[in-house]
Formats: C-alpha cells, structure tokens, sequence
C-alpha cells in the first residue's frame, strides 16, 4: 500500500477503491494514511470496528460524503445523529419490529407475483432492475399504505443523480478539491467544529445541478403524498407513525423531519433489498449446481437452512453496504492507537468479509461454509453486512425475510444463467450496485409441474413467511 508525501492514499483511493481496502486488511487492523494532510483511518480488526461502533460511536459521527448528500437525505435516519436520530428511531422501530413484518407478507407476495408473471417464458432480463422494482413497489405498500407507482421513475432518476452525485464528489476529494477539503476541515477542527462540512450541491457543477432538479422534483411528489394522507382516515403503517408522532419535547414533527424520513426510505429501504437479492441471484446463476440444490429444497418445503446459507454467502461476497464511514468529532483510542478529532473513518465490509484470516478461500462462493460451528467461532465483526452497534439496519428483519420470500418463489418458477461470461463493473455509490445499474441474467422457466406447488405454499396453513422469520432471527442475533 503505497502513500504519498503530498496526497496520501488520494491516488489509491480515487484509481481502485476496493483493492486499497483489501490492501489496508492484509497491513494492519488499523492504518492511518491521510489524503492531502487530513487524516485517514482504515479499520479491518473485528475488536477494533466493535470500538467503533459499540464502545466508543459517541466519538463518531457520520462522514462528511455522507453528510454531503443530505439534499437528498436532509436529517433522516440515515444522515443524522446524536439525539435527532435516537428520537427518529424511537418513532419509527415500532413499523421494523417482527411482528409487524410479518403483516408485510401481503405487499411482498403482490409485488413478487406480479413480477413473476411480467417475465413470461423467461428471456434475458435486466435483474437489477427487476428487483429493484419489485423492493420498492414493496417497501411502498408496505410502509406508506398506498400506490406509489407513479413517483417509481421519479425516484429511479433521483437515485441515478444521487449516484452520479456521490461519484463525481468522491472523485473530486481525491484530487485536487482534496486539497480544499483538508484545508477547510483543519481550520473548522481547530475552531471546534470538527464535524463541519460544506454542501457541494450547492456548487454550480452538472452533477449538483442535475441532483438538485430530481430532488425537488421527489420533493413535489412527497409533498403530496403528505398532504393527500392527512385528509384520509388513518392507517396502521410507517408514514401514519410519522404523521402522528411527537419529537422528544410534545410536539409534533415538522413537515421537513417527516419529508427526510420519507425520502431516506425511499432511497436507503428498497435500494439495499434490491442490490442483495441482484447479487445472491448473480452468484446462483455462476454456480447452477448451488441454485438446483436450493431449487430441490424449495420443492420440498425444507429450503430454510439452503437459503439462509445462500444469503449469507452473497452478502458477504457483495455487502450492499459496502463501508461504514465515520466523522472523528471527539479524539479517541481505537484498539490502543490514538485516532484524532476531524479525520475521516472508514470500515470496509468488504475487505473483512473477504478477508483469509476468516474465511477459508475467501474469494468463493461458498454457501456451506455457514454451519453453526463456523458461525459460533467466527467474531462478531468479521460479519456484519447490516452494521452493528446502535446504528444497526433498522430493516434488516425486512429485508432477510424479503429476500428469502423472492429467491423462494423466483427459483420454484424459473432457472437461472449467465447473459455473458463478463464478470460485473461496479458502481461504489452509497450502495454497492451493478454498472449502470445493469445486471443482466436468462431466466427460463421450469416445468408446469411446479406451478402447484406455488400456489400451495401460499395457501396452506404453513405459510412461507414462519419459516422465513424464525431463521431471520437465527442469522440477525449474530449481527
């Protein structure tokens, strides 16, 4: 891992992102570099990451490329902290709790069926874009109670820009506007604003310009949807709990908070979804005789411990979060080495779950590695693709019993292969993404003797969905 006097790491981490992290993993369990003098932390040790985000999160906040898309996100649970975000958390846990996802069941089993059914004999499909579809038709009825369908586009656009957005500005960071960045961070930390970040979608560039336009064109369409449910009855559902709820001091939330916490669901709650089922789907199609084997268990009704196994593979291989990143706001000692207000964090999924000290051939999928024995030893952060500590994934219980559910029903209709032997570019946006947001899989469909079976598993007393919950459980109190 090469370090520059001048730049640091801004070189590695601007040419090849990823291969500097997996660089970081096998030199230490923590490497300060620093990118044009503003220090840098990488993180790969599980002790250490559990400081991080256990012992001592008070010390951190979120990271300044975080923060810098707050346009899009405003102060939602993705973005805000301190005690903003334990009051929006208290508001909104309730509509992520167990039992309520298993009300969800009907959303999911609409939007999958009404999928399935678009995909005909099969063809080669863009499965990216099927899923994410799919995730967002179905985190919209489920948390917002209504059709959304029509801002579907709006939010795609939005998200694309959001992307392109994130890109341009990573880009910029690591080089020359690092300079800029480094400068005005060391002049805020020494005035005791260590936190202090300047909005670059405020800056007269395209990519700003064109973020802001599909933000307020998102910011239209929510405002009526806010507008149009406060004159309806109430319902029991996300957006209900916001309308409803009151901030720490009895008042009610403004229209702002209400907004950011819609569109961070929006964005943050179907785009992880999608990316891990585009993922698991992309590596069942590279490895036929692990979809066949899931594909037989599925037939016979005993797919639980298969497709546990299947998602915890992908998502080690592909976390859809792919790093934490974390302001310093208050100096600290992580792992006994000193890390200093106003750096930059950062705690590469990636790297560590791909990581040999681990992972016996890490670089493979390998579904079976995941026994309760390997589990048992395994530490705790050296698999952690929803996170951990008290900012842990507020809809991983959501999106495990998603995933299952859509893998269950996709592979009992259709099997699954390459389009091309190409592996997949990847877009490091906020979330790990196909290139273009383009994965393209064939899909045929199997034999008419499996359609029965479908239609059973969602009528019988034995309703897929208990299953799905009870080892959503198993694989969640590890994290």
């Amino acid at each position: 891992m090469k370090s520059r006097w001048f730049s640091g790491s801004a070189y590695a981490l601007r040419s090849n992102t990823l291969d500097f992290y997996s660089d970081c993993e096998r030199t230490a369990g923590l490497v300060k570099t620093h990118l044009f003098g503003l220090p840098i932390y990488v993180v790969t040790d599980p002790l250490m990451i559990e400081d991080v985000l256990v012992r001592k999160h008070r010390c951190f906040v979120k990271s300044a490329g975080l923060r810098a898309t707050q346009r899009g996100f405003g102060q939602g649970l993705l973005t805000s902290d301190r005690e903003l975000w334990r009051q929006q958390r208290r508001i909104m846990q309730p509509a992520f709790q167990t039992r309520r996802v298993e009300q969800y069941r009907d959303s999911m089993e609409r939007a999958t069926e009404r999928l399935l059914a678009s995909i005909g004999p099969g063809g080669e499909r863009n499965i990216h874009r099927d899923m994410t579809d799919l995730c967002f038709e179905a985190l919209a009825s489920s948390l917002f109670g209504e059709d959304v369908t029509p801002g579907r586009e709006l939010i795609a656009q939005a998200a694309f820009a959001l992307h392109g957005f994130h890109e341009h500005y990573s880009r910029w960071i690591g080089s020359l506007g690092g300079i800029l960045f480094a400068l005005i961070r060391t002049a805020s930390t020494a005035f005791g604003r260590p936190d202090f970040v300047i909005d670059p979608s405020r800056l007269p560039t395209a990519y700003a310009r064109k973020f802001r336009e599909a933000m307020d064109a998102i910011d239209g369409f929510v405002e009526t949807m806010i507008r149009r449910r406060r004159s309806q009855p109430k319902r029991n559902d996300l957006l209900e709990m916001l309308l409803s709820a009151t901030d720490d001091s009895g008042r009610p939330l403004t229209h702002q908070q209400i907004r950011d916490e819609v569109v961070t669901m929006f964005f943050a709650g179907h785009e992880t979804g999608a990316a891990a089922l585009t993922w698991t789907l992309y590596l069942l199609a590279r490895h036929p005789e692990i979809a066949a084997k899931l594909a037989k268990q599925i037939e016979t009704g005993d797919e639980d411990e298969v497709i546990d196994q299947v998602l915890r593979e992908a998502m080690r291989l592909y976390p859809p979060a792919y790093r934490i990143s974390r302001t310093v706001v208050e100096t600290c000692k992580v792992g006994g080495m000193e890390v200093r207000a106003g750096g930059e964090l950062v705690i590469p999924q990636w790297a560590v779950h791909r990581s040999p000290r681990y992972y016996e051939e890490p670089e493979r999928f390998r579904p079976e590695r995941w026994t309760e024995e390997f589990t048992a030893r395994l530490p705790k952060f050296a698999y952690f693709p929803f996170g951990g500590g008290p900012r842990t994934c507020i809809g991983n219980t959501f999106g495990m019993i998603e995933s299952k559910f859509v893998l269950a029903n996709l592979l009992r209709r259709f099997e699954i292969a390459p389009a091309d032997e190409r592996e997949p570019e990847l877009d490091l946006g906020v979330t790990l993404l196909p290139k273009d947001n383009v994965l393209k899989l064939k899909l045929s469909r199997r034999g008419p003797a499996s359609e029965p079976a479908t239609r059973a598993r969602t009528t019988q007393s034995r309703c897929p969905f208990h299953g799905s919950v009870a080892a959503t459980k198993r694989i969640l109190s590890r994290e």
